[in-house]
């Protein structure tokens, strides 16, 4: 389930978005859409409203339920402890005009987003990055082929896992042509579906997860829960792609690879999960350097 809310959208836009989303009132609208779906009509709004304003909010396996994307917005999402919150633009009876002209450091919100750095750096820097790797991008079809975790304890790797899930058909063909493992491997290191999600919730507990583009990840893993009736319960999260989106404006989209070449990391292997999850480290890293 999704809520879009669009001011200032061009006709065009709107009549585009009426094709997918049901609107409910003037700029508002509802649906259900497959995460390959949103995503790409995430894209077209961006593309597409120009001095327009665009919020999107959808349902998301993490604590809260949910998560948002805004799009030239004065609301902002900001991140605390794992929770995302919507900083608002005003504090009092201050104008967005008037906070714009104060010293920077002066308003009260950026004393509080101060504050909040400070209690980040303090905090620990323990969570656990994941990499889910499948064929096709549709989660009621495509099945999980690889899942890679990597531990973090303090800027250090500190464990790993990384398991095959084995298929209920063949392995497909293109799997094996991207990663080079061979079909028979699946057939005798994959694990059930059970046993993957018992030994995932084990390494993950209550560490906070972060990924690249993660909600799309969550989603399979949610997949996989459903079928043995087990639900993987994850408490933080923290997506890259959007700490990428807010710090980064000179790119041409926001995939992995590109953001992975802008900091010229090696892109080999980024088809198998431990890899990228190395990958989605070193720029989570870079990104907290910026």
């Amino acid at each position: 389930m999704i809520v879009l809310c669009v001011m200032n959208c061009p006709t065009a836009l709107r009549g585009d978005l009426s094709k997918w989303l049901c609107e409910v009132n003037t700029g508002v609208y509802v649906g259900k859409l497959s995460a390959r779906v949103r995503e790409e009509l995430w894209e077209r709004i961006c593309d597409n409203i120009k001095s327009g304003q665009a919020t999107m909010v959808f349902s998301a396996n993490n604590e809260q339920g949910f998560s948002f994307l805004t799009h030239n917005t004065t609301w902002k999402p900001v991140d605390y402890e794992g929770i995302t919150l919507m900083q608002k633009p005003v504090i009092g009876n201050e104008t967005i005009e008037q906070s714009n002209n104060l010293p920077p450091g002066f308003s009260k919100a950026s004393k509080y987003d101060k504050l909040n750095r400070q209690r980040n750096n303090k905090r620990s820097t323990s969570y656990v990055v994941i990499s889910v790797q499948i064929l096709g991008v549709d989660d009621n079809r495509d099945e999980v082929m690889e899942i890679g975790l990597l531990k973090i304890n303090e800027k250090e790797i500190e464990d790993q896992f990384q398991c095959f899930i084995q298929s209920k058909e063949m392995t497909p063909d293109r799997f094996t042509e991207l990663t080079g493992i061979a079909k028979e491997i699946f057939a005798e290191q994959g694990l059930q579906d059970d046993i993957a999600v018992q030994k995932i919730q084990e390494f993950i507990g209550s560490s906070l997860l972060v990924g690249y583009h993660l909600r799309f990840d969550l989603e399979f893993l949610e997949k996989l829960g459903e079928r043995t009736g087990e639900e993987i319960i994850i408490k933080k999260t923290k997506d890259v792609q959007h700490i990428a989106r807010r710090k980064m404006d000179d790119l041409a989209d926001y995939e992995l690879e590109t953001v992975a070449a802008h900091f010229s990391f090696d892109l080999i292997e980024m088809h198998r999960a431990l890899p990228s999850c190395m990958l989605i480290y070193g720029i989570y890293s870079k990104l907290n350097e910026l």
